[in-house]
């Protein structure tokens, strides 16, 4: 009796591609222990190689630098996007240019009143080296926290910013 059962069963074509999917699914949730991989926004220091903080992120998380550009006085504000290989630079906004920013050819500039904000950047940073300011504010922007650099470590220290899995 089962092996008619059996039979008449692998009769429906569209029985055995299910069954493979849910075993493939299944097999999928006890490798990754039922969830997704965790990201994490780290803070390393630059020598050590220490982490310093993690925060833990989701792909397309939006992450903010903003600091005071050090010879020119303007206000910078570089937009990065969380990806699997790292921070994806999407745009940067300055209140007039500084040396250093962008002003060339092959981006995207628009005008505010009183902003510029340039895209168009094709641009992954795998890690990020920051290094701390001796006289102005350098802070990150992430999921309504804001991490102050300078507390995180004393001017001139080196940073490294990286996103990585569990």
């Amino acid at each position: 009796m089962l092996v008619f059962q059996l039979k008449r069963l692998l009769k429906l074509k569209w029985l055995l591609p299910c069954l493979l999917l849910v075993l493939t699914a299944a097999g999928a949730l006890i490798l990754t222990g039922g969830h997704p991989p965790a990201y994490y926004l780290s803070i390393y220091e630059g020598r050590s190689e220490e982490v310093i903080t993690q925060l833990e992120v989701a792909l397309a998380d939006q992450v903010a630098l903003d600091y005071i550009h050090s010879s020119d006085g303007t206000p910078v504000k570089a937009i990065f996007v969380i990806e699997e290989k790292g921070l994806r630079l999407v745009e940067e906004k300055y209140s007039w240019y500084g040396s250093g920013l962008e002003s060339g050819a092959g981006y995207e500039f628009s005008y505010q009143e009183k902003e510029v904000t340039v895209s168009g950047y094709d641009r992954v940073f795998e890690e990020l080296p920051v290094r701390v300011a001796r006289t102005v504010a350098q802070n990150i922007h992430i999921n309504e926290e804001i991490i102050a650099l300078n507390q995180l470590a004393p001017g001139g220290s080196l940073l490294i910013i990286r996103v990585e899995t569990e």
